[in-house]
């Protein structure tokens, strides 16, 4: 819950400092997409700042409501977020790999949200669960990125390269750990 809290609250400096707050090698895509980036990385913030939320049983029991009104906003901000990474996806500073490596993760965002919009729609509460924890793990990408981009920046090997691997670790790992630990979180969920 911190650090993506941490990432969410960082992230809006690059809403108030625009192209200064980019780090160096991802400005000339800021620039060629700027509405995209903005649009981007304000959803994806909300996104941060909701999903760990969504995960406490107290809250969900003690105010069903605010999980529904939270839950809204998260999908919403998923939507947006996703959508406005495609046009940044495309520009990626190392080339193709990068590209379909973050496509790849705005399509999968859409696709695990709209899945557990769909199991909370129908009624089945664990598979909307076991959505929301996949949902949320690709959410974090924009964590898992942080962590990794100073080791693109300042690593042995040039930044285009490293950032094309980047753009696949942020969220393929998550992805992963979430489909085999989802059973686990989506029972102890069931049972608080």
């Amino acid at each position: 819950m911190a650090l993506a809290s941490a990432t969410s609250l960082a992230s809006a400096r690059y809403l108030a400092g625009g192209e200064t707050m980019i780090p160096p090698p991802l400005v000339p895509n800021f620039i060629d997409h700027p509405t995209a980036f903005y649009f981007h990385i304000g959803a994806a913030s909300v996104a941060l700042l909701l999903g760990p939320w969504q995960f406490l049983g107290s809250l969900r029991r003690a105010q069903p409501t605010l999980h529904r009104v939270m839950g809204m906003f998260y999908v919403a901000a998923c939507f947006v977020g996703g959508a406005a990474a495609f046009p940044i996806a495309l520009g990626s500073n190392g080339g193709p790999v990068a590209a379909a490596g973050f496509m790849t993760l705005a399509a999968l965002w859409f696709v695990t949200t709209s899945s557990a919009v769909a199991a909370i729609l129908s009624g089945n509460r664990d598979a909307h669960r076991r959505w929301m924890i996949r949902s949320f793990s690709l959410t974090l990408a924009g964590v898992t990125l942080r962590l990794y981009l100073p080791i693109a920046l300042l690593g042995p090997v040039s930044f285009s390269p490293g950032y094309a691997a980047i753009a696949w670790l942020c969220w393929l790992p998550n992805l992963l750990i979430a489909d085999r630990v989802g059973d686990y979180f989506a029972q102890r969920a069931a049972a608080s």
